[in-house]
Protein backbone atom coordinates (compact mmCIF):
# COMPACT_ATOMS: atom_id res chain seq x y z
CA UNK A 1 0.00 0.00 0.00
CA UNK A 2 1.61 3.42 -0.90
CA UNK A 3 1.78 6.21 1.51
CA UNK A 4 -0.98 8.18 -0.36
CA UNK A 5 -3.21 5.14 -0.86
CA UNK A 6 -3.02 4.99 3.62
CA UNK A 7 -2.97 9.02 4.04
CA UNK A 8 -6.97 8.37 1.85
CA UNK A 9 -7.99 5.67 3.80
CA UNK A 10 -6.92 7.73 7.05
CA UNK A 11 -8.98 10.21 6.34
CA UNK A 12 -11.54 8.19 5.04
CA UNK A 13 -11.75 6.93 8.14
CA UNK A 14 -11.64 10.14 10.05
CA UNK A 15 -13.84 11.34 8.36
CA UNK A 16 -16.72 8.66 9.22
CA UNK A 17 -15.32 8.59 12.80
CA UNK A 18 -16.44 12.60 12.66
CA UNK A 19 -19.91 11.59 10.93
CA UNK A 20 -20.46 8.59 13.25
CA UNK A 21 -19.94 11.32 16.51
CA UNK A 22 -21.62 14.33 14.75
CA UNK A 23 -24.71 11.32 14.19
CA UNK A 24 -24.31 10.50 17.71
CA UNK A 25 -24.59 14.41 18.59
CA UNK A 26 -27.56 14.63 16.69
CA UNK A 27 -29.83 11.66 17.88
CA UNK A 28 -29.29 13.13 21.34
CA UNK A 29 -30.36 16.37 19.97
CA UNK A 30 -33.69 14.58 18.61
CA UNK A 31 -34.40 12.75 21.87
CA UNK A 32 -34.53 15.69 23.52
CA UNK A 33 -36.73 17.29 21.05
CA UNK A 34 -39.02 15.04 21.00
CA UNK A 35 -38.94 14.46 24.98
CA UNK A 36 -39.71 18.49 25.00
CA UNK A 37 -42.49 17.96 22.46
CA UNK A 38 -43.86 15.38 24.25
CA UNK A 39 -43.83 17.74 27.36
CA UNK A 40 -45.23 20.34 25.96
CA UNK A 41 -48.91 21.96 25.77
CA UNK A 42 -50.19 21.79 22.23
CA UNK A 43 -51.01 25.42 23.17
CA UNK A 44 -47.67 26.38 23.59
CA UNK A 45 -46.25 28.59 21.37
CA UNK A 46 -43.12 26.96 21.82
CA UNK A 47 -44.72 23.50 20.52
CA UNK A 48 -44.42 25.09 17.00
CA UNK A 49 -40.67 26.11 17.35
CA UNK A 50 -39.88 22.44 18.71
CA UNK A 51 -41.68 20.99 15.77
CA UNK A 52 -40.11 23.41 13.36
CA UNK A 53 -36.38 22.52 14.94
CA UNK A 54 -37.01 18.76 14.80
CA UNK A 55 -37.81 18.71 10.85
CA UNK A 56 -34.48 20.44 10.86
CA UNK A 57 -32.86 17.77 12.54
CA UNK A 58 -34.52 14.67 10.86
CA UNK A 59 -33.28 16.02 7.48
CA UNK A 60 -29.55 16.43 8.74
CA UNK A 61 -29.84 13.14 10.23
CA UNK A 62 -30.96 11.52 6.76
CA UNK A 63 -28.09 13.90 5.25
CA UNK A 64 -25.72 11.84 8.00
CA UNK A 65 -27.19 8.64 7.47
CA UNK A 66 -27.04 8.69 3.69
CA UNK A 67 -23.29 9.62 3.75
CA UNK A 68 -22.28 6.71 5.88
CA UNK A 69 -24.00 4.48 3.86
CA UNK A 70 -22.25 5.50 0.56
CA UNK A 71 -18.99 5.49 2.68
CA UNK A 72 -17.30 2.24 1.48
CA UNK A 73 -15.26 2.16 5.21
CA UNK A 74 -18.27 0.80 6.81
CA UNK A 75 -18.32 -2.66 7.04
CA UNK A 76 -19.89 -2.51 10.60
CA UNK A 77 -23.66 -4.50 9.78
CA UNK A 78 -24.68 -4.16 13.50
CA UNK A 79 -24.11 -0.33 13.92
CA UNK A 80 -26.07 0.19 10.61
CA UNK A 81 -28.41 -1.85 11.77
CA UNK A 82 -28.12 0.49 15.26
CA UNK A 83 -28.93 3.45 13.08
CA UNK A 84 -32.17 1.43 11.18
CA UNK A 85 -33.47 0.79 15.04
CA UNK A 86 -32.63 4.47 16.26
CA UNK A 87 -34.36 5.37 12.90
CA UNK A 88 -37.70 3.25 14.03
CA UNK A 89 -37.78 4.34 17.64
CA UNK A 90 -37.55 8.10 16.77
CA UNK A 91 -40.09 7.13 14.47
CA UNK A 92 -42.82 5.74 16.74
CA UNK A 93 -42.26 8.92 19.20
CA UNK A 94 -43.05 11.18 16.55
CA UNK A 95 -45.68 9.55 15.37
CA UNK A 96 -47.06 9.29 18.94
CA UNK A 97 -46.72 13.06 18.85
CA UNK A 98 -48.46 13.56 16.10
CA UNK A 99 -51.36 11.65 16.93
CA UNK A 100 -51.57 13.41 20.61
CA UNK A 101 -51.68 16.69 18.65
CA UNK A 102 -54.12 15.67 15.84
CA UNK A 103 -56.60 14.53 19.03
CA UNK A 104 -55.82 17.99 20.70
CA UNK A 105 -56.91 19.50 17.46
CA UNK A 106 -60.10 17.63 16.82
CA UNK A 107 -60.90 18.12 20.51
CA UNK A 108 -60.35 21.88 19.75
CA UNK A 109 -62.21 21.61 16.62
CA UNK A 110 -65.41 19.73 18.03
CA UNK A 111 -65.48 22.45 21.07
CA UNK A 112 -65.31 25.53 18.37
CA UNK A 113 -68.11 23.55 16.77
CA UNK A 114 -70.24 23.51 19.82
CA UNK A 115 -69.51 26.94 20.93
CA UNK A 116 -70.88 28.22 17.53
CA UNK A 117 -73.95 26.35 17.34
CA UNK A 118 -74.87 27.68 21.31
CA UNK A 119 -74.24 30.88 20.00
CA UNK A 120 -76.26 30.44 16.78
CA UNK A 121 -79.46 28.92 19.14
CA UNK A 122 -78.77 32.28 21.39
CA UNK A 123 -79.36 34.55 18.95
CA UNK A 124 -82.14 33.11 17.63
CA UNK A 125 -83.91 33.30 20.96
Amino acid sequence: MSNSQINAQTSSQLSTEALAIELAKLDEALSQLLGRLENTLFEDDESDTLVSKLQDAIGARQILIAQLVNDDQIQDRSYLQQLAQSTKNFEVRARNVLADREALLGALRKGRRQTNLYKTIDSNR
